[in-house]
């Protein structure tokens, strides 16, 4: 049910209120809770969720009206409904088992209440309330000395703290609740506690020390009674492990065992969790229409049980797949939806995930105005998200404060409570005003002791937060320093504005990819204009215009050479300056019998141009280039393919070159089937047979660089 649904549903309640006294007394009593939980789990089972959270509010609302249902069976139909992901119905399920015990005086029941609580406010990603009720739960549990209870809250606080992205801070409460829970010997909170801790290292990038936990949890939850839930969760999380070191089947593998597992008990919430990962992973081994399918439907649960952390990292995985098969439209619409959504909940660190799978998006499909822009608000965020992280230390020293002023004040009440019922069991006026001259005494010497606490205190938070702002002042100015050394690192080549090589890397890959996909997945007639053209152009006798007229003359023609080039290719095409006088030009969604037309097209451009180079009179140059399709033979791996098709081309330049220059001679495409009279060319690179172009007279007419040698 999503928020719409939830809104609804309590409205019910109002609803029901106002009938009540329409409704026969005996229509309104309850069976015992065994029978009443056992029909919403058999909703929950036939996924009818929306029905599920009708039943169960109507129950609340019935029991409250009447007071005929026991505290404890109203809690565990607040237990029934978060096992189902049902979190906003649980919330109100637990608020009304909190003000019963309340009334009750119960401490110990008030403090399980508030730990569900705080459960179901982190699984709907409201941190600041849950923090809330595990503080409150923890002061209780400090009262009455309950060293399980607090180890409950420990292992809560540290899951909230992690999902929050304070991953250091929450190491210290996870390993406090697995040392407690280890000396219980209770495996299955100790293989959460693995679990989690696993979860933070893997955030760390230590997939080591995160495999060692995970095994640790896996080995713990597998002894005993075996618990299937814990044991598919944490193949589940070995599984992403590996996905993130790489290892795609094997992490394929690892989650569908523990998907098994999962659907065993029918944990509908680490079902969604896994099915996220399954489809993150079916992605990555290429089977991408699957994948989306599994993204989709745990999007969709996420959605309907109001997990917004859920259904941000769908949201991710599904963009993220997108941007792999090259959709780039449909990785933007769920890109931006994200990025709007953790915008309204202010999730500073889902919108920089969002943003960077914009900028990825903008940068493949060219738009590198858009990318500078997306890179300009992620900049911005990431200086908003360390003066949230200071905000955040100075709350969490104010929370440790309130922790301490609410601790002594659930004594006072305790120490109030035993005085006032002495009080009643004693009649002799005197002793009474004995104990009231003494509790006056007591608080006046409270009150003093807690104002020099509150000045020490006070002391600490000041040191503290100062010592807080330096090491972010600190870690702000690393951040500006790397800032700017990215921006030093030009994508560009300062004289003749073309990009240069570190350009081409970045960018090249994906090229390739896409146009070997391309290849795989269109017809014969549709794929023609997918190829990849590659020419290497070279100025002829560039030294002596060096020479002749000066290396300010030769810059001004590298200039000028470049704006020609311009004119001859197109604007999406990439124009590279490979070094000194070599232009590297790669034309994209191009069809290979091309290669000629383009190439004669730039000699003639050139032959044709005067060069101006502030002399008496323009000079004119010429050119010499050698191309080939890229890659020119079927090859999966990419250093592979562009070392294999650079050589090809800078052959060809050195027989164009050889051959008289002011020409070109390059490969348009290599077959399978052998020739009787293979060309040097053939026998250098190990073709079986190739098409070569010229513009000489004929491919007999180019001298090959192997018969110079010889």
């Amino acid at each position: 049910m999503g928020s719409k649904g939830i809104s609804a549903g309590f409205a019910l309640i109002g609803l029901l209120v106002a009938s009540l006294s329409l409704i026969p007394s005996q229509a309104l009593a309850l069976e015992g809770a065994p029978p009443q939980t056992a029909v919403i789990e058999n909703l929950i089972a036939a996924k009818r969720y929306d029905d599920a959270d009708s039943k169960a509010l109507l129950i609340l609302e019935q029991a409250l009206q009447q007071n005929s249902l026991p505290t404890q069976n109203i809690l565990d139909l607040g237990k029934v409904m978060q096992k189902a992901s049902r979190f906003e119905v649980s919330k109100a399920i637990f608020n009304a088992a909190l003000a019963q015990y309340t009334l009750q005086g119960e401490l110990a029941n008030m403090a399980i209440s508030l730990l569900y609580l705080a459960t179901a406010e982190r699984q709907l990603s409201n941190y600041t309330s849950a923090t809330s009720y595990i503080r409150r739960a923890m002061s209780i549990a400090q009262i009455e000395r309950n060293s399980a209870l607090k180890a409950q809250l420990n292992l809560e606080l540290g899951i909230i703290q992690q999902e929050q992205g304070e991953v250091e801070a929450a190491l210290e409460p996870l390993k406090e609740a697995l040392q407690y829970f280890r000396e219980a010997n209770d495996t299955t909170q100790t293989s959460v506690c693995l679990l989690r801790i696993g979860d933070i290292y893997s955030l760390l990038n230590q997939a080591s020390m995160a495999q060692t936990y995970y095994q640790d949890a896996y080995d713990t939850a597998n002894q005993g009674l075996q618990d299937k839930r814990i044991l598919g969760i944490t193949k589940t999380r070995i599984g992403a492990l590996q996905l993130k070191s790489g290892l795609s089947n094997d992490a394929v593998n690892s989650i569908a065992s523990g998907l098994d597992l999962l659907l065993a008990v029918n944990d509908v919430g680490a079902i969604a969790e896994a099915k996220i990962v399954m489809g993150q992973a079916l992605v990555e081994v290429g089977n991408i229409a699957k994948g989306r399918g599994l993204l989709q439907e745990a999007m969709s649960f996420a959605d309907s049980s109001g997990q917004a952390k859920l259904v941000k990292e769908g949201r991710l995985a599904l963009a993220q797949a997108y941007l792999k098969e090259q959709n780039f439209e449909n990785a933007l619409i769920h890109a931006r939806t994200g990025t709007v959504t953790a915008r309204k909940s202010k999730d500073l660190r889902g919108q920089l995930s969002f943003l960077s799978l914009q900028l990825s998006a903008y940068v493949s499909m060219g738009e590198f105005k858009k990318a500078l822009d997306i890179q300009s608000v992620i900049q911005q965020l990431r200086e908003a998200l360390l003066d949230s992280q200071n905000k955040t230390a100075i709350e969490g020293l104010q929370a440790e404060i309130e922790l301490v002023r609410q601790s002594r004040t659930l004594e006072k009440l305790t120490e109030s409570k035993q005085l006032a019922l002495a009080q009643a069991e004693r009649e002799n006026l005197r002793t009474t005003l004995i104990w009231s001259i003494s509790l006056a005494g007591l608080l006046m010497m409270f009150l003093v002791w807690s104002r020099f606490k509150q000045r020490q205190q006070t002391i600490f938070l000041r040191r503290e937060v100062r010592q807080q702002t330096l090491t972010l002042q600190e870690k702000n100015d690393e951040l500006e320093r790397a800032y700017k050394t990215l921006e030093e690192v030009s994508l560009r080549d300062p004289l003749t504005g073309l990009y240069n090589r570190h350009y081409l890397e970045s960018q090249l890959p994906g090229e390739i990819r896409r146009s070997q996909f391309s290849a795989n997945q269109l017809t014969e007639s549709e794929s023609k204009k997918q190829d990849l053209l590659c020419l290497l152009i070279d100025i002829d006798h560039f030294k002596r215009i060096n020479d002749d007229y000066g290396h300010i003359a030769g810059d001004k023609v590298l200039a000028a050479f470049a704006r020609t080039l311009k004119e001859v290719f197109r604007q999406t095409d990439l124009i590279i300056r490979w070094g000194g006088e070599e232009f590297l030009v790669v034309c994209r969604h191009s069809n290979r019998e091309e290669l000629p037309i383009l190439a004669e097209r730039c000699r003639e451009m050139v032959a044709n141009t005067p060069f101006d180079i502030d002399g008496p009179s323009p000079i004119n140059i010429t050119c010499s280039i050698g191309f080939s399709i890229l890659p020119p033979e079927k090859m999966d791996s990419f250093d592979a393919a562009w070392e294999r098709t650079f050589a090809v081309i800078d052959y060809a330049l050195y027989a164009t070159k050889l051959s008289g220059r002011d020409g070109w001679v390059g490969v348009i495409e290599t077959y399978e089937e052998p020739r009787e009279n293979p060309t040097p060319l053939d026998h250098k690179f190990n073709f079986s047979s190739s098409r070569i172009a010229t513009s000489f007279n004929n491919v007999a007419s180019i001298t090959w660089p192997e018969h110079i040698e010889e």
